[in-house]
């Protein structure tokens, strides 16, 4: 009997280290997967349509978080600089205070990062114009972007041209990008898609003394930053320049793609919604439209109201389940398309 106890007593006692090696190896794992995670390579949604049509809403991506920066781990804090953003690098960075909503924040866990574009360097005299131009879907106002480099006499360009759209605004979740029109500009030795539409409100509530129509200077160590959806994005032009130790990483890579059509669920093609606009295109009937779209996603005017930022978690699980998850396309050609 006393030998029977020794074997369980020494039974126990191999098998207690056993689990705990294997818990701390564990947590050992985690912490270093959240420490990656946090100074090398993140991962991030997108779920607002500022960058359309380089960024959808419901597009993955990883952010190279050591392209410009060596940072501690579970901080912001820069330990060493690697380089500097270029020319029209899509970027990470904390917001400044002036470009928040109340309650957010731009410290801790919780805290909120913006992703543009690059578009004014340090040095850089920026000079912003409303051009109309003449497009394929009638005249439109365009935000025409001129700079002035260090040590240059004359303003410069990103010669803009409209391109044909095609499937490109077909797949996205916004009622007025998808009836946008595309142009093309370049910047340095790359090209990339921007969207106009008919409205201008770009320049509505700026808070910070800069006189764009005749130039602007980029202070040392500042960067301008823009969306490449330029009528509904929320960047340089109101709330200021982003100081450099605030740029937190690269944008590198989509690695998935959901169209979930929380805000065009009521049309019944994407493609015609993109090519005849929300008037035009074909709507889902009163019989129909409730086996795609929440009564809530739904205004008076057939437009969407649905906004997860102040929906209940539960009402959004419950809307998830009953009709998005039906509804959702997977963008299978924008997996594995490298940012630039």
């Amino acid at each position: 009997m006393a030998f029977w106890n020794k074997s369980k007593l020494e039974e126990v006692e191999e098998d207690s280290p056993s689990f705990v090696s294997s818990l701390s190896s564990f947590l050992g794992i985690i912490v270093l997967v959240f420490a990656f995670k946090s100074s090398i390579l993140d991962a991030n949604n997108i779920p607002s349509g500022s960058m359309i049509p380089t960024l959808k809403i419901g597009d993955f991506l990883f952010v190279n978080k050591m392209r410009y920066s060596l940072r501690i781990p579970f901080t912001e804090k820069e330990i060493y600089r690697i380089d500097d953003p270029r020319r029209g690098d899509i970027v990470t960075f904390i917001p400044p205070d002036d470009a928040l909503n109340y309650g957010e924040t731009r410290e801790g866990i919780f805290s909120k990062r913006f992703v543009k574009r690059v578009i004014g360097m340090p040095g850089d005299t920026i000079r912003l114009t409303r051009k109309y131009m003449e497009t394929s879907k009638g005249r439109i106002l365009y935000a025409f972007i001129e700079y002035r480099p260090i040590g240059s006499d004359s303003f410069l360009d990103y010669a803009p041209e409209e391109v044909p759209q095609g499937k490109e605004l077909a797949d996205v979740d916004d009622i007025r990008a998808s009836s946008g029109t595309l142009f093309r500009e370049t910047k340095g030795e790359f090209q990339h898609l921007l969207l106009e539409t008919s409205d201008d409100i770009r320049n509505a509530g700026a808070r910070f003394n800069c006189d764009f129509s005749n130039g602007c200077l980029i202070p040392d160590g500042h960067y301008m930053v823009m969306g490449d959806n330029r009528d509904n994005s929320h960047d340089s032009r109101g709330w200021g320049f982003v100081p450099r130790e605030d740029i937190l990483g690269k944008a590198l890579i989509i690695y998935f793609s959901i169209n979930w059509k929380d805000h065009t669920c009521q049309f019944k093609d994407g493609l015609e919604l993109s090519e005849k606009g929300p008037y035009e295109a074909e709507k889902w009937d009163a019989a129909n439209i409730l086996n795609y779209c929440q009564p809530n996603e739904i205004d008076s005017y057939g437009n969407s109201s649905s906004s997860e930022e102040f929906e209940p978690r539960m009402d959004w699980l419950k809307r998830t389940i009953l009709y998005r998850i039906w509804r959702m396309d997977v963008r299978w050609d924008r997996i594995g398309r490298l940012l630039k």
